[in-house]
């Protein structure tokens, strides 16, 4: 079958389908215990075995090529398609439908690691999660089936469709229409900034589109709908090019009377804005350890740089001005770290982490771009310069502001929380 044909195609691979598959049960094994036992600050054996062959990958495959791919924005299919194989694509897919149905904590870790080598290239991976995370949530089995199958028969990409030219942090104020016309819907609207829009087309995946079904209605009147990418009436626009993490496929799609079956509504008509909003909770997770990642990566080159560089007979990293800076670093993508990690678990002991995601999230985000910054800093005039990686880190830096949530949504959904439940304030 799928996974049988699947398997055989990996022999000698870093972790074995058979090791991967007891890893991802003893992982989640683990993690109910932990939502039992309390805190643990020790990852399992399991988790530092799937951490050990993301950072193996990202050092081997994703770091070698990451300028390269930055300077000339070629997506990095030979890259996705290896973590693929090894299974570090999707890896939130319930085994029934081919995945290993990791828990949120050791997707974060692996990420972590990916986010290390390239972030461009992680966000191309985690774009997936993203996508398929709404049917995950509320998709039946039909449709896990056929969409998620998808993923794991092949290294395909989906994307997440909601963003739009005039809603971004204002989601309600998306334009794109879903008409009921027997049973089908017609599809009409734009979308911008869809990371993997061009790509899911291209491989055949699927989009996640937020339409509007009653337009009187405000959130209320919201359906998510799962389309297949290479739907009559979708046209793909040019790839953008972004300030930083360049190798991802950024597009604009136009849906121009693209008929969905009405089988591909996810969940009831009406529920598309609760289904979109409740993916964030899963996926706002690994985007702030993407941003943890990027800030250990710009701080072990400031670490390595400070310690070789020297001025006036000995090392920068002598000097208090550099070394404070250096020890800030630290202090920031520890706590980073440590708020994700919290946001990820209490999702998989299935509490609502709705004010912890938007922590830390928010948090890793500006970390990574002081990290970052500072990095530039300590390496002087190489750091402005291609020649070096930190300024690349530092283009790649400030999106993690931006998507997913923008800094200040993310100030808007905490200060919300606390003011619905004072006691979040009290540990």
């Amino acid at each position: 079958g799928r996974q049988a044909g699947r398997q055989a195609g990996r022999p000698g691979k870093m972790l074995g389908s058979v090791a991967r598959r007891a890893a991802a049960a003893g992982v989640r094994q683990a993690a109910q215990r932990r939502g039992l036992a309390g805190i643990s600050f020790e990852l399992t054996d399991e988790q530092k075995a799937f951490q050990e062959v993301a950072r193996k990958f990202a050092e081997e495959e994703m770091m070698p090529k990451a300028a390269e791919h930055d300077r000339t924005g070629e997506y990095p299919q030979e890259v996705f398609a290896k973590a693929w194989e090894l299974g570090l694509v999707n890896t939130h897919v319930e085994e029934a439908y081919g995945g290993m149905h990791l828990d949120c904590l050791t997707n974060v870790v692996i990420m972590e690691e990916l986010a290390r080598g390239c972030t461009g290239m992680m966000t191309a991976i985690e774009a997936n999660s993203l996508a398929s995370m709404p049917v995950i949530l509320a998709g039946n089995d039909a449709q896990k089936k056929k969409y998620l199958g998808r993923l794991t028969e092949a290294p395909i990409q989906a994307a997440y469709g909601v963003t739009e030219p005039g809603a971004g942090s204002d989601v309600a104020g998306i334009k794109t229409t879903a008409v009921k016309k027997g049973d089908k819907y017609i599809i009409n609207g734009n979308k911008m900034w869809i990371t993997n829009g061009g790509k899911a087309q291209e491989t055949g995946g699927f989009y996640f589109v937020l339409a509007k079904t009653d337009p009187g209605a405000g959130g209320k009147g919201m359906t998510g709908f799962v389309v297949d990418a290479d739907a009559p009436g979708i046209t793909v626009g040019r790839k953008e090019i972004n300030m930083g993490q360049r190798c991802s496929d950024t597009r604009g799609l136009i849906f121009e009377d693209v008929e969905v079956p009405a089988e591909n509504v996810l969940g009831m008509e009406g529920q598309g804005f609760k289904i979109a909003m409740g993916a964030f909770d899963h996926t706002r997770p690994p985007v702030a350890i993407g941003a943890v990642g990027l800030a250990r990566r710009a701080m072990e080159e400031a670490l390595k740089y400070s310690q070789e560089r020297k001025t006036f007979g000995q090392p920068i990293a002598a000097y208090q001005a550099v070394s404070f800076l250096l020890a800030d670093m630290a202090m920031g993508i520890d706590a980073a770290r440590w708020l994700t990690y919290r946001a990820a678990t209490m999702i998989d002991s299935g509490k609502r982490n709705t004010y912890h995601a938007s922590m830390a999230k928010a948090f890793a985000s500006e970390v990574a771009n002081k990290t970052a910054a500072d990095a530039v800093q300590i390496f002087g005039g190489n750091g402005f310069n291609t020649e070096y990686p930190v300024e690349k880190l530092m283009r790649d830096a400030k999106i993690y502001t931006i998507y997913e949530g923008t800094s200040q949504i993310q100030r808007v959904i905490i200060t919300r929380e606390m003011l619905a439940n004072n006691d979040l304030i009290t540990p």
